[in-house]
């Protein structure tokens, strides 16, 4: 009950008005109730998109975790994530996408290093095998075809140790790089035309060499130089000339030899690939290769293009460092 008094002009008198609250009781009551009713719908919407908006944000964690559960259990490196978008979340789903492809690739250039290096081998093992068995049988050979098959055995001996080592040097480049230091490739390359040039005596070698401070790992440099240069002294006829070039980073290496097919320059770098020209001459088809590794470890690139007059002209460009004061 509710009770309003209201005092009038005469002493001792007062107006009182009375009015029972169950209406206004009633009518708080209704709101009380709605706003328990509102409350609760704002809370489980709130739960709902919560909800929602949870799954749609570890949508892509969900993705990544169980494509990294997928590729540890099928070794499938094919598998790929959608990466849409600009957070976050997509930024660490490319980041996945690059990682799985680059073991891809990694695994594929090892199961391509097995093929080819278990071709290559063959070839060989089949004629030492052969040799041998004709050396092991309990016939007279005459003295000249005995010496002859020794000499075989022994060039083939030598061909399988030179593979082996490439393919050895081909893995060594897969394996954590080595800390980096100052190196005068100018100097570099004049030590290894000097090693060369003992080993290749039928050859001339020519050299322009500028001061050429880089950042690498001398004894891998000097290899892929090395190649550069038994890759060119192999091809030049007997008395022929090597030119050797050195200036900002890039060394540059024209024999004079029959040169390489236009068809071919493309692949002259690739492991094991041997031009039509090449296929009767000695060699793994490896060493190209190696310089292309060490040119790609060091940030550099290698190119191939016929010289003008004759013979090829190889490059190897790695990335040229300012002279410390």
């Amino acid at each position: 009950m509710r009770v309003y008094t209201l005092p009038v002009d005469r002493p001792g008198l007062a107006l009182q008005i009375a009015r029972p609250l169950d209406e206004v009781d009633a009518a708080l009551e209704r709101i009380r109730g709605l706003l328990v009713l509102i409350a609760a719908a704002g809370i489980a919407l709130a739960a709902g998109l919560g909800l929602v908006v949870s799954r749609a944000v570890l949508a892509p964690v969900q993705r990544l975790t169980r494509a990294a559960e997928d590729v540890t259990e099928t070794r499938d490196l094919s598998r790929r994530i959608d990466d849409d978008g600009s957070d976050e979340l997509a930024r660490l789903a490319s980041t996945f996408n690059t990682m799985l492809a680059a073991l891809e690739d990694s695994a594929r250039a090892q199961r391509q290093l097995v093929s080819d290096a278990s071709h290559e081998l063959r070839t060989p093992l089949t004629s030492l095998r052969t040799n041998i068995e004709v050396l092991s049988r309990d016939v007279a050979l005459p003295a000249g075809e005995r010496e002859q098959l020794l000499r075989d055995v022994t060039e083939q001996l030598g061909e399988m140790t030179a593979l082996i080592a490439e393919l050895v040097e081909l893995a060594r480049g897969d394996q954590a790089p080595v800390e980096p230091e100052d190196v005068r490739l100018d100097l570099v390359t004049a030590d290894a035309i000097e090693r060369t040039r003992r080993n290749r005596p039928g050859v001339s070698f020519s050299a322009e060499l500028e001061e050429s401070p880089i950042r690498g790992v001398p004894a891998t440099i000097e290899r892929a130089i090395s190649n550069l240069l038994d890759n060119a002294a192999k091809w030049s006829p007997v008395g022929g000339e090597v030119e050797v070039t050195v200036r900002d980073g890039e060394v540059t290496v024209r024999d004079h030899g029959p040169g390489i097919d236009e068809e071919d320059l493309p692949f002259v770098f690739d492991r094991f690939y041997r031009a039509t020209v090449a296929r009767s001459m000695p060699g793994s088809g490896l060493g190209l290769a190696i310089v292309r590794q060490v040119a790609e470890a060091h940030g550099g690139a290698v190119s191939a293009e016929a010289a003008q007059g004759g013979g090829t002209r190889l490059r190897l460009r790695l990335r040229p460092e300012p002279l410390k004061s």
